[in-house]
């Protein structure tokens, strides 16, 4: 089983442990590329043992690999904006967790010399057991997940970013199957947004997503014809088509089933009021009757992509692609996808309590999706 966090094996203190914590997943093969001066047809250990080596020669220094490794982008995200002026307490000393497991709680700050922003890093260590063996000579061997949560701080806001994982603790191993459970970040990340803003004596406050996606960015790009925005998923307390629906909990609505009804709605009002159905009268109305319908619906959380299109530049052109070619093709930028938590259930057990996203790797993972976020947001 592979977790996406770094597995503490028992690994001796010193460089034998920098080197399994560069080699885990914990570190991405960009952020390694980046250290290292071997290409990438070389593995992760390789590229882990040349980092080291070149630690020992003094040609690359504990801060810069400390540096990459909160600069990393990871998969889930949740910001805050900042109220009053914050404060940057020296906390435990950050560059020892290269070297060895730590214990629990924040470490910081990491500075980056040429901006403004600080890193501090949070560390909880997570017992999880592995099955050794076959069924008659099985072995049970306890190890550690270290779960870091990295949090940027700026002038005016907070971020914390981190990525998830399965594990199985002793209490729930079954004798004949290895039944990993999703690790409920959501059930600590707010007591670290809290723990944080007391060290640096400082007040953040969440922003509004759901209306920063639901009325700020829909009406700024839906309709816009430079750009390309899908809808993926929703996620309401009522499920179909019955706006009246009570429903038990969270379901996951058909959103093919969401756009063919509000096509339907957008035809019928624009036909009951005399207007000509066409395609932009129609794309407006639709629009405007998915939104409601998705605002109206008990939404909690809301996934989509945003895309800009634009022509290729005939100047990058080599000289034997024809006009032609060039006014025919775009280019596509991806700007942002991510699955919306509105965290509009502050009293459940369930990630719905938490305002925060689900960040794609091909479109930024969470550094992409927090830079949108921010330059939206005017932050």
């Amino acid at each position: 089983m592979n977790i996406k966090a770094f597995v503490d094996n028992g690994y001796p203190e010193g460089s034998e442990f920098l080197t399994q914590f560069l080699s885990s997943p914990d570190f991405s093969n960009d952020t390694l590329q980046e250290l290292s001066s071997l290409s990438n047809r070389f593995n992760k250990r390789q590229k882990a043992l040349e980092i080291i080596d070149l630690l020992d020669k003094g040609e690359l220094s504990e801060e810069e690999i400390m540096l990459a490794y909160v600069k990393q982008t990871r998969v889930w995200l949740s910001l805050k904006q900042k109220e009053i002026t914050i404060e940057k307490p020296r906390l435990r000393e950050p560059l020892q967790l290269l070297k060895n497991f730590g214990e629990d709680g924040w470490y910081g700050p990491i500075r980056d010399i040429n901006r403004s922003k600080i890193w501090y890093i949070h560390i909880h260590k997570i017992p999880d057991v592995i099955r050794r063996g076959v069924t008659q000579t099985t072995q049970i061997d306890e190890r550690n997940i270290r779960w870091s949560v990295i949090a940027e701080i700026n002038t005016n806001y907070l971020a914390l970013s981190w990525n998830n994982f399965s594990y199985i603790d002793s209490v729930n191993l079954d004798e004949n199957h290895d039944n990993r459970s999703t690790f409920p970040f959501w059930k600590h990340i707010p007591a670290l947004f809290d723990e944080l803003a007391n060290h640096c004596k400082s007040t953040w406050t969440d922003i509004n997503l759901h209306e920063l996606v639901l009325t700020q960015l829909w009406d700024q790009y839906l309709s816009h014809n430079d750009y390309q925005w899908r809808h993926l998923r929703i996620r309401a307390e009522a499920s179909g088509v019955a706006l009246n629906a009570h429903s038990a909990g969270v379901t996951e609505i058909n959103v093919g089933g969401l756009e063919a009804l509000s096509t339907e709605l957008a035809k019928s009002s624009l036909q009951a009021m005399g207007i000509s159905v066409n395609t932009k009268n129609l794309h407006d109305v639709e629009n405007a009757l998915l939104r409601t319908l998705i605002k109206e619906w008990g939404t909690k959380s809301y996934g989509f992509s945003l895309e800009r299109k634009a022509l290729f530049d005939e100047s990058s052109l080599s000289t034997n692609q024809t006009k032609i070619e060039s006014e025919s093709q775009t280019k596509i930028k991806k700007l942002f996808k991510a699955h919306c938590y509105f965290g509009l259930k502050p009293n459940s057990k369930t990630q719905d309590l938490l305002q925060h996203l689900y960040c794609y790797p091909k479109f930024g993972g969470s550094t992409g999706a927090l830079n949108f976020l921010l330059n939206e947001l005017g932050l």
